[in-house]
């Protein structure tokens, strides 16, 4: 009996330890689980579970429904969530050099985004300030190019079509600067709260992508989507500085692997899902509009004092250097 019972109690010890040992991993998901991102973090979990077992306890939240876009960042950095996928410009909040990444029409491919991120002169500049904000930098993820989708009676292919259009804007500097160039009364709401806000006239327009515009839903509530492609959209992927440094080794590699893995999914399927999305709406009666390389070209006129403010002002002229050789590439 005294066996027993000894085994017993070193049977409850261990559970207890492996238990206690376990590492809990909070995801925090602004956007729907059917979107890009979401199905990303649906394989960022599998990764997890598959490559960590029993080590990890994974907790996913899609939809904000822990935190939503604006409240997430401070989640992270008070640990209430382990792992964020902001677009990049929702940083600058409490790191305004991040914007520089989403100039309109500057880096407009997933692997000019990749190399600007790898780059040591752009990570130099930028990346310390998200550090000391208790935020490290773990992934990059793609959401693809931001197309303008709106009500009106007309196409909108130039900026001054744009003239006074209340466009639904992310309230980060870089998106409200930008539809303030181009002579839009950019209005900054949660995604969220978008299909509404176009029901009820409070906005115009919004400017995502193709696949989110797809995979909220939010394409029924509008007539045209003119194919700007003004910005790459994409979503850095942070951590909470605290917590990744105290992982173990073994489980900040099993971490690290996982995300390189989702990002690989990431970047072989964007461009195929939002090409997809485009489709599905065309068919759905969306109207969908290309620009010429005329209206490009006058799109990317407008957009020059957002470049000095938000790029040249705010980082400095080597690092746009290092930016523009990089969209030249």
């Amino acid at each position: 009996m005294k066996t027993l019972k000894t085994a017993a109690l070193l049977a409850a010890l261990t559970l207890s330890t492996a238990a206690q040992a376990q590492v809990q991993i909070i995801l925090s998901n602004d956007n729907n689980e059917k979107g890009l991102k979401g199905q990303t973090f649906e394989v960022l979990v599998d990764e997890l579970e598959t490559r960590l077992g029993d080590q990890v306890a994974v907790e996913m939240h899609h939809s904000g429904t822990l935190f939503d876009q604006q409240s997430q960042i401070q989640g992270l950095q008070l640990g209430a969530a382990h792992l964020i996928s902001p677009t990049a410009g929702v940083y600058s909040s409490v790191a305004p050099k991040v914007g520089a990444l989403q100039l309109p029409f500057l880096l407009n491919t997933p692997e000019k985004i990749q190399e600007a991120m790898a780059d040591p002169v752009v990570r130099d500049a930028i990346l310390p300030d998200l550090q000391k904000q208790n935020i490290e930098v773990v992934a990059v993820w793609m959401n693809g190019p931001r197309d303008l989708g709106y009500n009106a009676d007309k196409a909108i292919q130039r900026p001054e079509d744009a003239a006074g259009l209340k466009v639904r804007v992310q309230s980060a500097p870089i998106f409200v600067k930008t539809w303030e160039a181009a002579g839009a009364n950019p209005v900054g709401i949660n995604w969220s709260e978008s299909p509404t806000a176009l029901q009820q006239g409070v906005i115009d327009a919004a400017e995502v992508t193709p696949n989110a515009w797809r995979g909220s839903s939010t394409y029924q509530f509008v007539d045209h989507i003119s194919k700007t492609e003004h910005q790459y959209s994409f979503y850095i992927v942070g951590a909470n500085k605290a917590w990744w440094d105290g992982l173990s080794d073994e489980v900040r590699a099993g971490v690290q692997a996982s995300l390189d893995a989702a990002t690989a999914w990431n970047m072989i399927e964007n461009a195929r899902i939002n090409a997809e999305a485009l489709e599905f709406m065309a068919a759905e009666g969306v109207q969908i509009h290309d620009l010429s390389t005329e209206d490009r070209a006058a799109w990317a006129a407008a957009m020059q004092p957002v470049w000095q403010e938000l790029g040249t002002d705010l980082v400095g002229g080597a690092v746009m250097e290092r930016l523009q050789a990089i969209a030249a590439d």
